[in-house]
C-alpha cells in the first residue's frame, strides 16, 4: 500500500535552527513518521531573522538532504502568491500541513490555494493561540482569528494540538465544533547521556535561558526575579534578538543587576551545540509566557539541568519528581523562593534533583504512546 503524501509549510526549516522550536517540531515529526508516510517540505531558504541563504543548498528547486528529506527552499526574489500556486498545484500530496497560525507567506496564502483544490489541511499553532500569545499585537490577531473562524478556510481544517492546555486554547478561539487531534510533539531521537556527576557548591548556581529575545520568552521578567536573589547566580542567555525594543529593556535591567548577579548574552546557538553550553550549567531558567511543548527544557531535562519554569507550559508537576519547579508567573516571589533553594543546595542534593529530572525526561522519551498519537494525526 502506498504511504499517504504530506505537504509541509513552514517558514524556517533545517539546516536553520534560530527560530527554535517550530523548526524542532516539523524535523521530528517527519524523521519519526518517514516509515509511515512520505514529506515534503515548503520552506524559504534564510534562517528566522537572517537574510543570506543557506551555504550548500539550491534554491527554488526540490532538493533530496543528505537525510533524504525532500525540501523546497523558496528564494525571497520569487516567493510570490504565483510561485506558490504553481508549486502546490504541481504536487501530487493528500494531506497539507501548516507549521504556522499566522505566517503570510507559508499559512495564509497556502490557505487560499488548497481551499480552492478542496485539499484537507491540517493546521499547528505552535501554541500561538495561548491567551499570553493573543495579547501580543492583539489588535491585529483578534480581528484575523475571527474571520479565519467565519471563513470558508477552516472548511477542511483539522487542528493539531500539541497538550491538553492547547487543545482548550484552539477551541476557546475556533469554538468545539472545529476538529482538533492531540499529540504531543516529538523528541529529536536520542538516548540519555551517561550521567555526569555535577559540582555544586552551597551559595552560588549557574543558570542557563535558550530562547529568542522576545517578550513571550520573558526574559525581562526572568532578570527582574535575578535582582531580588540573594547569593551568587551566574546566569547565561543565549538565542537570537527578535524584538530589539524588548532587548534595550532586558539590557537596561542586566546593567542594573545587583554584584552577586552576573548575567551575559552570548548570542544564538546551533542545536548540536546547546549540549556543550549546558554541561556546566546546573538549572534551565526560562519562565516564559507560554509553551505548547518546549523542546529546550527537554533537552536541559536530559543532559540532568531541572528546570525553572512557568505554570504555562506541558511540563507540570516538576517540584515531587525533583525536575524543577513549574510556578504562577503572577508570583515572583515563588520564583525567588525556588531560585534561592536552588542556591543553597549542595552538590548531594543537586545530585538527587539532577538524577530526578532525567528519570523524568526518561519516562517522556521513551513514552510508546508518543509515535502513535502523531501517527493519528494524518490518518
Amino acid at each position: 500500500m502506498a504511504k499517504k503524501k504530506i505537504l509541509l509549510f513552514s517558514d524556517w526549516f533545517y539546516p536553520g535552527f534560530m527560530a527554535g522550536g517550530p523548526i524542532q517540531s516539523s524535523f521530528n515529526l517527519i524523521n519519526h513518521l518517514k516509515d509511515y508516510y512520505d514529506f515534503s517540505v515548503v520552506t524559504r531558504d534564510t534562517d528566522y531573522t537572517d537574510t543570506i541563504p543557506y551555504k550548500g543548498i539550491k534554491s527554488d528547486t526540490w532538493t533530496i538532504l543528505p537525510n533524504g528529506m525532500r525540501v523546497y527552499y523558496f528564494s525571497t526574489k520569487n516567493l510570490s502568491n504565483l510561485n506558490m500556486t504553481k508549486l502546490i498545484e504541481s504536487e501530487d500530496f493528500d494531506v497539507a500541513y501548516l507549521n504556522s497560525m499566522y505566517s503570510p507567506s507559508f499559512t495564509i496564502r497556502p490557505l487560499f490555494i488548497l481551499n480552492r483544490m478542496n485539499k484537507k489541511v491540517i493546521l499547528a499553532p505552535r501554541g500561538m493561540l495561548a491567551p499570553s500569545a493573543i495579547a501580543i499585537k492583539s489588535w491585529k490577531k483578534r480581528p484575523f482569528l475571527l474571520w479565519i473562524k467565519n471563513s470558508s478556510l477552516i472548511k477542511n481544517m483539522i487542528f493539531h494540538a500539541a497538550s491538553v492546555q492547547e487543545q482548550g486554547h484552539i477551541r476557546d478561539v475556533f469554538g468545539e465544533k472545529v476538529e482538533v487531534r492531540l499529540a504531543p510533539n516529538l523528541p529529536g531521537k536520542m538516548e540519555l547521556p551517561a550521567f555526569t556527576l555535577k559540582r555544586k557548591a552551597p551559595g552560588a548556581v549557574h543558570l542557563i535561558s535558550v530562547a529568542r529575545i522576545s517578550p513571550e520568552k520573558n526574559l525581562l521578567y526572568a532578570l527582574e526575579v535575578l535582582s531580588k536573589v540573594k547569593g551568587k547566580v551566574k546566569f547565561d542567555i543565549y538565542g537570537p534578538v527578535y524584538d530589539y525594543a524588548y532587548w534595550q529593556k532586558c539590557k537596561t535591567v542586566i546593567n542594573r543587576l545587583p554584584e552577586n548577579i552576573e548575567a551575559e548574552h552570548f548570542g544564538p546557538i546551533a542545536k548540536d551545540e546547546i549540549p556543550d553550553a549546558l554541561k556546566g550549567v546546573h538549572f534551565l531558567f526560562m519562565p516564559t509566557q507560554g509553551e505548547n511543548f518546549g523542546h529546550t527544557i527537554l533537552e536541559a531535562m536530559v543532559c540532568g539541568c531541572p528546570a525553572i519554569i512557568s505554570d504555562q507550559t506541558p511540563w507540570r508537576g516538576l517540584e515531587p519528581a525533583k525536575a524543577g519547579f513549574d510556578l504562577p508567573l503572577n508570583d515572583q516571589a515563588s520564583f525567588v523562593t525556588a531560585l534561592e533553594k536552588c542556591i543553597a543546595m549542595d552538590t548531594a542534593t543537586f545530585k538527587e534533583w539532577s538524577e530526578g529530572t532525567r528519570k523524568c525526561a526518561a519516562g517522556f522519551i521513551n513514552d510508546p504512546n508518543l509515535l502513535q498519537q502523531s501517527i493519528h494525526i494524518f490518518e
